[in-house]
């Protein structure tokens, strides 16, 4: 089987779609499927797909309205080929315009995608993203001390993590109400070259909070220096529908408190130090039970099935069915 990837791997890994495209490849490889990757943004590299002579090509996009169009318009002249798109971050318009571009299979991960896919006649699978629970793993306490000694965290601080593009979009002010409550300190982690919005770092910086601007090759530490992660965002164009962060904490066996984001409540159920969020004061009141410390933790547990390995053999079980 030969399967072309097509998205933006020329660039940066630290933003979301980019971040899936690369980890699907690397499994897919990993599990025996010769892969293609194609940056989408090149011109010079379209060529590669007719040279490929591929059975299946896999936009991995957000996608907007004009990347499904360019995608059937460039999987054209491949006509043996199966076509497929991951919407990992639908944002589509002119939804009956579409129905002329039809990929042969949809890739959702919400059942409302599901829903806006089924209204212009897409056929669609769920198929969620995954994490590497190789990478993201808890430490020892001990770890846990030593990592806190080198990124500058005092042990005794309870420390509330959130990743994060600094912009309004990421309703990020439930960060400075946690800072000012005096139950955690905030660490927020953005992310270096991003359009991050001035007046939101220096309204977190003014509350306490802890805002670090920049890229770290093992950003497992930073969540393994945490001791709970919060993923506050409602807006559903603010980040991909199953963020990466909130599995990668889950990995870290980190309790989570989050909105009801995207894919996360068809994903996961309540418990385990798992929470779900309403309000900014449904987050303090969760992190005021965390910090009892009468809940039990087994986020890691609930994350095992979305490993990116059970998501790439899923996806070769959906290439392998599409080319029957």
């Amino acid at each position: 089987m030969k399967v072309c990837l097509v998205g933006h791997f020329a660039d940066g890994y630290d933003e979301g779609v980019r971040n899936v495209g690369k980890c699907i490849n690397n499994e897919l490889r990993r599990q025996g499927v010769t892969t293609t990757i194609i940056n989408l943004r090149s011109v010079y590299q379209w060529q590669k797909i007719a040279r490929t002579d591929p059975d299946i090509i896999h936009f991995v996009l957000t996608p907007t309205t004009s990347g499904i169009i360019a995608a059937k318009l460039l999987s054209i002249f491949q006509s043996r080929a199966k076509v497929v798109i991951s919407a990992i971050h639908p944002s589509v318009r002119s939804l009956h315009a579409l129905n002329f571009f039809k990929p042969d299979l949809t890739l959702v991960q919400s059942k409302a995608s599901e829903e806006l896919f089924d209204t212009i006649g897409f056929r669609t699978l769920t198929l969620p993203n995954g994490v590497d629970l190789a990478k993201f793993k808890p430490v020892s306490s001990t770890q846990k001390m030593h990592l806190r000694h080198n990124y500058g965290i005092p042990d005794e601080a309870n420390i509330v993590l959130h990743l994060a593009s600094l912009r309004k979009e990421r309703n990020l002010g439930v960060c400075t109400k946690i800072q000012k409550d005096g139950l955690c300190r905030v660490l927020i982690v953005g992310r270096e070259g991003d359009k991050n919005d001035s007046t939101v770092i220096r309204e977190l910086q003014d509350a306490g909070c802890l805002v670090w601007v920049e890229h770290f090759a093992h950003i497992e530490d930073i969540y393994n220096v945490a001791d709970c992660y919060l993923f506050p965002t409602t807006n559903k164009k603010a980040c991909i529908e199953t963020p990466l962060s909130v599995l990668e904490a889950m990995a870290c066996n980190l309790p989570i408190i989050t909105t009801r984001f995207g894919a996360l409540p068809e994903l996961f159920n309540e418990g385990y130090g798992f929470f779900f969020t309403d309000s900014d004061e449904t987050s303090l009141r969760s992190l005021s039970d965390l910090l009892d410390g009468d809940v039990p933790i087994a986020t890691r547990d609930m994350v095992l099935p979305y490993s990116w390995e059970n998501i790439a053999h899923q996806l070769r079980e959906i290439y392998v069915e599409l080319l029957q």
